[in-house]
């Protein structure tokens, strides 16, 4: 259930606020001209700027959403924010209520604004509905609403000279909201303002449904780019392309002047002026020289950003809302002042208490560190101090007036308040690097209890004498929740609690341990020498609960403790065993239903009978702290403002201090109804109380006084350095980061450029080089193709091959019909089928045209394809491009092929080339002869692969080894220094190899360059001393030399030859080689240039396609444009079917009033006809005489808007007036002599009653001119739908011709050679004897020599014709202007004779001639209405005689025919008494003939009296007729 739900009865007393403090956070108005109120938490707070009183209205259902003010009703009106939220006006300064309105929104109202004058309350709730809604707040109806989904509003304004202009902006958009009337109905209609750009122009309104009519000769019809995107509908009609987007101004505020024009302020600093009646908008300058400037007459400077700007209802104050919640006021004047009215203190508040020993002050403390005194009885401010550092919690120390602050940086701060007009930091300890949470001080004030957030308990000593000495710390095994302390009376004993955080079974863990004054005189004995606390030497007890609490406080007797349940909504009380154990589980001694939502705290009075719950839903409720029942229930704050923050009893109970979470409001709650039993009973206690505080006074003014500022104050700034160094590691890790991230970017896009360019390649794309020359060809990357497409190419062969099946059966039949009913000689068939083998033999040898590309020409198969001239449908369209595709395919796939039998080819001649430059590099280090050796390798786009693979070498920077790495990388190089020096060890047989055989064991052939002769000893020596046999020596030494060399001269020609001759080789494999990649690159060209072909067919089947979608995405756009427009076309008919049904019915009703004024008028005479002829007239002059109309003064008002009065009023108020001068003209005074009293007043009664039908008249009168306005703008907005919707009907019309011209004019491809001559019925020529060959260049000079003289000729042509054309046209103007002149001489001959009617000349007198014609016109409409409904009432009268008059001639010839039947019977008797009478004699016969006449005399002379009584009646009949006829029906005659 939602937080509201929950209600409750306080059986004994209530609660109420006292004051309240906060700052405005949303906005802030005037309630009257020294009056200012703005919405805090559940509070609505209204500040007297001249006597600095406040007024508090809470809310009783939630947070205070949206607020608005009424200056000339003095009211205000505010939200509550819950689901179905109402809004509440209330009176001011009374404070009752006036009215509560309930409307749609679901969740909240965001916006509420009055009109200016009247009676008219506009709201706006955004989601989920986003619905603006008008309300008569006096009668609290709805007038009209409309919902604009997606739609943001941030202001919202009235015109305050007109009601019925409601202005809605955003930092998008400004819209202007006209409210329209009939009768009683009241409708919105917005109209959006064109915004202009951030540079200063205006974007033309871009129609992007409707064509421009383009067209393109090749590509079509140019259609709107919303089709060309593929958007129908709304999106269709909203498209704009990217050129048309521009950055707009971005609206903050607006305003309205007195002259119904709108001031719009933009984030970039322009000023716009829109006016409100056609909604142009101009660009204010400041520049002077300019046409639309402005002039900064006067400018504030404040330290924090304006939010919000309010004039004064007189205009000679502005109000000033700061981001920050500060509140200044700006007085206009010869010396401008500005003042401060509130003064933010930048945060939330964090923390309240009470000043020790005392019930007059309380103080507070803001997240940022803003430290207030306040005054109980009032809440005025009585002193402040800026720490200018974040706080999380504060206490006030019960012993001195010291107050301790924890910070969110691990600081203690000590304040002194022993001056509460100027308190003051006088000590600051770093207790920790984490956070302090919980600061707390026991009752008697001797120790200060401090917990972190890192699970640590910090014990300090409360004296300033010791400087807030620290004794030790402990900890806890969770996260602290709540610390609670109970002096045990009697006793030296302080008893501790600490709650901690639920661990993951679900339980919620309780430590105690208990305090003692001896601590305080030997803290080291109760201590180790880190400063660890002695668990024990103070008694520490865990114990556990098996269920999780978000709060626990313990009594006063240290039997029980009080816990707040966390998953189900009880407080619940838990009995404390008498014997202590080191682990406990406590068991629930009672429970009672919380009546919270949400999670919550506990706290305990300082008389320990109250106990106070509180929790998200923002409700405090004071229970008995024995029974848990609660006596008093208060909704202190809200729950969308995350309820309390915390709460503080005062000393004596009276008062309550509680603190939002996030409202930024703080509250004092007094005791409305007495606690009259609680109060006596807990006297006595607050004696003892009171005893104890005067015992710690004492104590503590025994203490030294604090000492000053200590050295440690001027050391170095630590906290800054540690800063420093944070933000350094934050930096670095910032860069590592955001470096890490651009290297995974990296690698993702590397990854994603391998699998779509080589991962995902079927055929890998590469290139082949010649050996010699630049020549290069690339193969075709390919995919591989997909089963979907397989599958698809499958289905179209399928569908091809049966097609082509049922073309040629369908052939057949049609021959075999023919050749039926038509049958040839033999000899004629013969021939027909020779010319058909000619025919094809002729279509085979020449060049297929129609099929567009040489794909036949690669080997690829196109019996397949459709016929460029049948390409009619979709389909054929598409199946042509799938074989298309297939074709490409196909050929690249074969060059493909030859491409890899080349590539493998050119790996075989590198291969030969390596193994022959192995040789000739041998033989040209034998040689010795220094040449190059040419060394074929393949490039990397010949082998892509090598692309992906990162060499050694190529990596510049050094290589980071990991510690594993470095480990190997040592042992190998120990491994190669061993290797080494083993290898130098002296070998025997290596060194004999090396002296005797020179290293071999065999001399080869080709070491015979290397052989050297040893010279003998004895060429040492000179010639003259050799001997014989060292002559012998020396001339075989020179025998084998020269053996030796012309040995040597034979290798070294034999290696030369055989150098040339792979040389050679080389060259020419080389060669052939580039031959083949020549033809292949010839291939490529050709398959390259088939491609293009077919690509360009499949480019002209897939635009021939998109254009198709385009125009169906088109048709369908505009289907449904009409659809939209028919639905509009329907509704608007609907309304001014509605309006005229109004309107007829009130002219009606307008109508019978006005014949019952005039009524009124005619009768007033037959009223008085008993009076004499001149009384009557000169009562009828008194008749027709009227007040005269006072004459308003204006008076002097500030405001450029004028007295704030709505037309309600005014013509209340107008009536009101008339009604006075009526008394007035109703004096005895004014009655003319000889006329009584009674016929007096009888005569004024009917002139009030003239007077009142005449005001009647006149309000029907408007309201019938109002009506007709309505319909006449209904009217319009139906013409402008028709107008669209036959603009669509053209487009329709138009898109139909296109899309058929575009299914009939079809895009073929034809295959035509340079220089070919085209000739008309295929006429080809094939003999060229008589021709000559010529240079095309003389033909084409030759036709532009042709070509520019036809040119010049049609040029000439057109010139004559033009200059005919114009001697016609200068005949026909000729001829026109003589036509007018015979014209103007018959009109002016016409205008000598015309004959001035008295008509004619009232038409040439009158200057509203034709608003008399209209008012002439009225009346005959009137007075014909009125003709025609007496008309209709006589019709209908002789309608009713005629039907009695055929019921009186049925009942008459119902009569004849019986009289015809008792005539039958009385001819008989006749005749048979005739016989008698006969029979008896003529006597008795005449006797009766004479009685019979007699009696018919009678009969007759009594009939004659009765018809003249009724022509009588019938005479008085009718003049009583005609005397009401004329009373009710007006005559047409002069009186």
């Amino acid at each position: 259930s939602s937080p509201s739900s929950f209600s409750y009865e306080a059986p004994h007393s209530f609660l109420s606020a006292k004051w309240v403090q906060g700052f405005p956070v949303k906005n802030i108005a005037f309630i009257n001209s020294t009056t200012i109120c703005y919405p805090c938490g559940n509070f609505l707070i209204f500040v007297n700027m001249e006597k600095k009183r406040r007024t508090v209205l809470q809310c009783m259902n939630g947070k205070v959403g949206a607020m608005a003010t009424n200056i000339p009703y003095e009211v205000v009106a505010f939200s509550d924010q819950k689901l179905k939220p109402s809004i509440y006006i209330y009176n001011f300064p009374s404070l009752t209520k006036r009215a509560k309105l309930k409307g749609n929104a679901q969740l909240d109202y965001t916006l509420l604004e009055f009109s200016y004058s009247g009676i008219y309350l506009a709201s706006y709730s955004a989601i989920p509905e986003h619905e603006v809604t008008l309300w008569n707040w006096e009668t609290k109806v709805i007038l009209c609403r409309r919902s604009q989904p997606g739609m943001e509003v941030s202001q919202m304004t009235f015109n305050p000279m007109n009601w019925r202009q409601l202005c809605l902006s955003n930092t998008n958009f400004v819209t202007i909201w006209n409210i329209e009337r009939c009768n009683t109905d009241h409708y919105f209609k917005p109209k959006p303002i064109n915004l202009p750009t951030e540079d200063g122009t205006f974007i033309k309104e871009f129609e992007g449904l409707f064509s421009q009519g383009l067209k393109d000769p090749f590509y079509g019809p140019i259609l709107p780019l919303s089709a060309v995107a593929g958007l129908v509908g709304i999106e269709a009609e909203n498209f704009r392309p990217k050129d048309h987007f521009r950055p707009l101004l971005h609206p903050t505020a607006h305003c309205w002047n007195s002259t119904n024009n709108l001031y719009v302020c933009c984030e970039e600093g322009h000023i716009l002026f829109i006016n409100g009646e056609n909604l142009l908008v101009t660009i204010l300058s400041p520049s002077p020289g300019k046409k639309c400037n402005y002039t900064i007459k006067d400018h504030i400077s404040l330290q924090a950003s304006v939010k919000n700007i309010v004039f004064s209802p007189d205009y000679t104050q502005i109000l000033l809302l700061t981001e920050n919640g500060s509140v200044f006021y700006y007085t206009f004047g010869e010396k401008p002042k500005i003042e401060s009215i509130l003064d933010a203190s930048g945060g939330n508040i964090q923390a309240i208490d009470f000043v020790t020993l005392g019930n007059q002050y309380c103080m507070s403390i803001s997240l940022s560190g803003e430290f207030y005194i306040w005054l109980i009885e009032d809440g005025s401010p009585v002193s402040r101090l800026c720490l200018k550092t974040e706080v999380n919690d504060m206490a006030c120390c019960p012993s001195s007036l010291s107050v301790a602050v924890g910070t969110t940086a691990g600081y203690m701060l000590f304040l002194d308040i022993s001056n509460l007009q100027s308190p003051r930091l006088v000590h600051k300890i770093l207790l920790t690097s984490s956070s302090i949470q919980h600061v707390h001080y026991d009752q008697h004030g001797l120790f200060l209890i401090i917990g972190t957030s890192d699970r640590y308990i910090f014990l300090l000593s409360s004296k300033a004498s010791e400087t807030f000495r620290i004794i030790g710390f402990t900890e806890v095994s969770g996260n602290i929740l709540q610390i609670c302390t109970v002096c045990v009376w009697g006793t030296n004993k302080i008893q501790v609690m600490v709650l901690e955080e639920s661990s993951e079974n679900e339980r919620s863990k309780l430590e105690m341990f208990t305090l003692t004054d001896e601590i305080l005189a030997d803290a080291a004995k109760y201590s180790n020498e880190r400063g660890r606390l002695k668990n024990e030497l103070f008694a520490r007890t865990l114990y556990e609960i098996n269920h999780p609490l978000t709060s626990a406080v313990l009594d006063f007797d240290c039997e029980k403790i009080y816990g707040f349940c966390s998953h189900v909504p009880y407080i619940c009380t838990y009995s404390i065993p008498k014997k202590v154990f080191l682990y406990i589980v406590l068991k629930i001694e009672n429970k009672m239903p919380s009546k919270h939502y949400g999670t919550g705290m506990l706290y305990l009075s300082y008389h320990g009978q109250w106990l106070a719950s509180t929790a998200k839903d923002g409700i405090l409720s004071i229970r008995d702290s024995n029974s848990l029942e609660p006596f008093a229930r208060a909704r202190c704050h809200s729950y969308p403002g995350k309820g309390i923050q915390s709460i503080k009893f005062s000393l004596d109970g009276q008062s309550i201090l509680v603190n939002g979470k996030e409202d930024g409001a703080l509250a004092t709650k007094k005791e409305i109804k007495e606690f009259s039993k609680k109060k006596k009973e807990l006297k006595e206690e607050i004696k003892t109380l009171t005893k104890t505080i005067q015992a710690m006074m004492n104590e503590n003014e025994l203490a030294s006084e604090i000492a000053q500022l200590e050295q440690q104050e001027f050391s170095l700034d630590v906290e800054e350095m540690e800063r420093l160094h944070d933000e350094g590691e934050e930096e670095v890790e910032k860069i590592k980061k955001e470096t890490e991230m651009e290297n995974l970017a990296k690698k993702y896009l590397c990854h994603i450029l391998k699998e779509e360019c080589w991962h995902s390649m079927h055929i890998k794309g590469r290139s082949l080089k010649s050996f010699r020359g630049l020549l290069e060809v690339k193969n075709f990357p390919m995919k591989a193709r997909t089963p979907e497409e397989l599958e698809e190419l499958e289905t179209v062969l399928r569908l091809r091959k049966t097609e082509e099946t049922e073309y040629k059966l369908r052939k057949e039949i049609v021959e075999v019909q023919s050749t039926a009913l038509s049958k040839k000689d033999p000899e004629e068939e013969e021939e027909e089928e020779e010319e058909e083998e000619r025919e094809k033999k002729r279509e085979s040898n020449l060049i297929n045209y129609l099929l567009g590309s040489l794909s036949s020409e690669l080997g690829a198969d196109t019996s397949m394809l459709y016929n460029q001239l049948e390409l009619h449908t979709r389909e054929e369209k598409i199946n042509q491009i799938v074989l298309l595709k297939d074709i490409i395919y196909n050929i690249k796939t074969e060059f493909n092929k030859d491409f890899d039998i080349v590539y493998q080819q050119k790996e075989l001649e590198i291969a030969r080339v390596n193994e022959r430059n192995i040789h000739i590099q041998g033989i040209i280090t034998e040689l010795d002869l220094g040449e190059q050796i040419w060394q074929p390798v393949f490039e990397d786009c010949e082998k892509p692969e090598r692309i992906l693979v990162v060499e050694d070498h190529e990596i510049k920077v050094q290589r980071i080894l990991t510690p594993w790495e470095k480990e190997q990388a040592a042992l190998t190089e120990a491994l190669e220094r061993e290797r080494r020096r083993l290898s130098q060890r002296d070998d025997v047989r290596r060194r004999a190899l090396m002296d005797m055989m020179g290293g071999v064991l065999e001399v080869k052939k080709e070491d015979i360059l290397k052989m050297v002769i040893p010279q003998p000893a004895c060429m040492a020596k000179p010639d003259t001393l050799w001997t014989e046999e060292e002559k012998k020596i020396i001339k075989e030494y020179e025998k084998k030399v020269k053996d030796l060399n012309e040995e040597r001269e034979k290798y070294k020609k034999s290696l030369d030859a055989e150098l040339r001759k792979l040389q050679n080789s080389i060259e020419e494999t080389t060669q052939i080689f580039d031959g083949h990649l020549g033809r292949l690159f010839q291939r490529k060209v050709k398959c390259d240039m088939v491609i293009n072909q077919e690509e360009l067919k499949i480019a002209s089947l897939t635009f021939s396609l998109l254009l198709d979608e385009e125009l169906l995405t088109r048709e369908i756009g505009l289907n449904g444009f009409l659809e939209r427009k028919q639905k509009e076309k329907k509704f608007t008919t609907d309304e001014i079917y509605k309006a005229r049904e109004e309107l007829d019915a009130y002219r009606e009703n307008y109508g019978s009033f006005l014949i019952e004024d005039k009524v009124l008028e005619r009768g007033f005479k037959k009223e008085f006809a008993e009076l004499q002829g001149h009384l009557v007239e000169t009562l009828y002059k008194q008749y027709k005489r009227r007040p005269r109309p006072p004459k308003q003064k204006q008076a002097e008002v500030a405001s450029p808007f004028g007295e704030r009065r709505g037309s309600v009023q005014i013509q209340k108020e107008n009536f009101a007036q008339l009604m006075n001068g009526m008394e007035e003209l109703d004096n005895p005074i004014n009655m003319p002599e000889g006329i009584e009293p009674a016929v007096w007043m009888h005569f004024c009664d009917l002139r009030r009653t003239k007077v009142e039908s005449e005001q009647k008249v006149k309000q029907k009168a408007l309201v019938m001119l109002e009506m007709q306005a309505f319909l006449r703008k209904r009217t319009e907005d139906d013409e402008k739908v028709q107008m669209d919707m036959e603009k669509v009907f053209q487009e329709l019309f138009i898109l139909q011709e296109e899309k058929m011209h575009f299914q009939l004019d079809l895009t073929v491809q034809l295959l035509l050679t340079q220089g070919q001559v085209e000739l008309e019925n295929f006429q080809f020529l094939f003999n060229f004897r008589d021709s000559i060959l010529i240079n095309r260049v003389i033909i084409e000079d030759i036709n532009s020599i042709i070509r520019s003289q036809g040119q010049k000729k049609v040029t000439r042509m057109v010139e004559s014709k033009d200059f005919h054309k114009g001697i016609f046209q200068i005949e026909w103007e000729h001829k026109k202007m003589e036509m007018e002149m015979e014209d103007l001489n018959q009109k002016a001959w016409d205008i000598q004779m015309l004959f001035l009617s008295r008509d004619r000349q009232k038409f040439l007198k009158e200057p509203n001639y034709e608003l008399l014609i209209g008012y002439q016109i009225a009346m005959m409409e009137q007075n014909m209405a009125i003709i025609d409904k007496a008309h209709k009432r006589e019709v209908e009268a002789f309608k009713k005689l005629f039907k009695q008059l055929g019921k009186l001639i049925t009942q008459r010839d119902l009569a004849n025919y019986t009289l015809s039947c008792e005539l039958k019977e009385e001819l008989v008797t006749i005749s048979e008494r005739r016989k008698i009478c006969k029979s008896l004699g003529s006597k008795l016969t005449c006797e009766k003939i004479a009685m019979e006449r007699y009696d018919a005399m009678l009969q007759q002379q009594k009939l004659a009296d009765i018809s003249r009584s009724q022509v009588e009646q019938i005479a008085i009949l009718q003049a009583e007729v005609e005397r009401l006829r004329m009373k009710t029906f007006p005559a047409l005659a002069q009186m």
